[in-house]
This record gives structure tokens, C-alpha cells and sequence, in this order.
């Protein structure tokens, strides 16, 4: 059995008093010192994971913005090459239209010189036939001509005896 003298009963209460002691000045201190790291370490890693959100969100956000980014650029590399081939073709319908007017007018400039020498032609040939007829006509109509062909005429019939009265 157990025996319960003064010195035992000091004890208990030596013990009960160093356990209030110890969890009033010891225990409670230090759960209340964990519970504010816990606290603390709870709410950085709520900042952490916030602050990742946060980045994962930014960095949806700049992706996205990278991705119209490239897109815009794409558009205006496509409307840039549109409007520079629509310019070309507008620069080689423009050349293609003044050649075909340059390649009309030289048509019609050469479609005239051949009426200017023909006609110059003409009157050369016009001219020739008057003076070839100019001469021809003087030949005839010159009275030495003339008189000299009547001789002969009248030398051949006197050859012949024509010209005799009998």
C-alpha cells in the first residue's frame, strides 16, 4: 500500500504547482509561439500561392498579349505584301497600258508615214508621166521635128514613086 505522509503530499502539490508553472510560463508561450509561426508560415504560403496565381494570371495575360501581338503583326505583314502586290499590279497594268498607247501611236505614226510616201510617190510617178508626156508632146509638136519627118515621108514616097505625076 501506499503510504501518504506531508512529504508525499508536498510533492503533489510541488508537482501540480510545477505544472501550472511550466504550462502557464512554458507551454502556453511556446504553443502560442508555434501557433503564430504556423500562422505566419500558413499565411506565407496563402501569399505564395496567391502571388503564383498572380503570376500564372500575368503570364496568361502576356502570352495572350504576345500571341495578338503576333497576330496583329501577321495581319499587317499580309495587308503590307495585299498592298504591294495590288501596287504592282497596278504599276504593271499602268506600264502595260501606256506601251499598248506608245505601241497605237507608232502604228498610226507609221500607218502615216506609208500614206505621206505613198502619196509622195504618187505625185513623183504623176510628175515623171507629165514630163515623159512633156517630152513626147515637144517631140512631136517641134516644127524642126516635123518638118523633118515630112521630108522623110516625102523622100520615101519619091523612093518609091509614089509622089510622080504621070
Amino acid at each position: 500500500m501506499v503510504n501518504i505522509n506531508s512529504t508525499m503530499l508536498w510533492q503533489l502539490v510541488n508537482f501540480f504547482i510545477l505544472l501550472y508553472l511550466l504550462r502557464r510560463f512554458l507551454y502556453t508561450p511556446i504553443k502560442n509561439m508555434l501557433d503564430k509561426r504556423a500562422e505566419q508560415i500558413n499565411g506565407d504560403i496563402d501569399d505564395a500561392n496567391m502571388q503564383r496565381e498572380k503570376a500564372e494570371e500575368l503570364k496568361a495575360q502576356y502570352e495572350q498579349k504576345l500571341k495578338d501581338a503576333r497576330g496583329e503583326a501577321q495581319e499587317i505583314i499580309d495587308n503590307a505584301e495585299s498592298r504591294a502586290n495590288k501596287k504592282a499590279k497596278e504599276i504593271i497594268q499602268k506600264a502595260e497600258d501606256k506601251a499598248e498607247k506608245v505601241k497605237a501611236k507608232k502604228l498610226e505614226e507609221i500607218e502615216q508615214a506609208k500614206k505621206e510616201t505613198m502619196a509622195d510617190l504618187r505625185d513623183q510617178i504623176a510628175s515623171y508621166t507629165v514630163l515623159a508626156a512633156n517630152k513626147l508632146i515637144q517631140e512631136q509638136l517641134d516644127e524642126n521635128k516635123h518638118q523633118v519627118m515630112i521630108d522623110q515621108f516625102i523622100d520615101e514616097l519619091d523612093a518609091e514613086k509614089l509622089g510622080e505625076i504621070q
